[in-house]
């Protein structure tokens, strides 16, 4: 895949997720007024994420503001989110209840453990991935441990006590 895509003050090649090249800058102050529209630009950002998984997500904020802009947006996550839950799901073999519950949007939490407190992509039950397409890491009936980015960091905090 080559996607050849002119903002900012950089123009930026991608062919693949290892191989990210640089042009002058100059290049693309010339080319400013001629910008991809930002629904074109948000698809194509989505197809770049599918292709690489959700740590994309992080690559193209840093790359520039534009980007940053559009890939730190609810509903661009959404999508990202939906297109990879509908790669990797058939939902015509399931029923309207398990679609309601499971065909949900993940949020970002913050874990609960005092001493870890990072943030975490907070799936809870359901399907699980990493966020490329096609690929599903597993379902999960339900979230063994609430509130928290690991099963270490809830037992740590006194979870899962026998």
């Amino acid at each position: 895949m080559f996607i050849l895509i002119c903002l900012c003050s950089w123009s930026l090649a991608v062919q693949s997720s290892e191989e990210v090249t640089y042009a002058d800058p100059t290049f693309c102050k010339r080319k400013a007024q001629k910008s991809l529209p930002d629904a074109i630009l948000q698809n194509i950002l989505v197809s770049v994420v599918l292709e690489d998984g959700c740590t994309a997500i992080l690559r193209l904020a840093l790359t520039c503001p534009k980007f940053k802009q559009i890939v730190n947006q609810e509903d661009f996550q959404k999508e990202a989110h939906f297109r990879w839950l509908d790669s990797v799901v058939n939902w015509k073999r399931h029923s309207e209840s398990h679609i309601q519950e499971y065909r949900k949007p993940y949020t970002i939490s913050r874990c609960s453990r005092l001493q870890c407190c990072q943030l975490y992509k907070d799936c809870g039950a359901g399907y699980q991935g990493n966020g490329q397409q096609g690929v599903l890491l597993g379902f999960y009936s339900s979230d063994d441990h609430p509130g928290y980015c690991s099963w270490d960091c809830y037992t740590d905090d006194g979870g899962w006590e026998d």
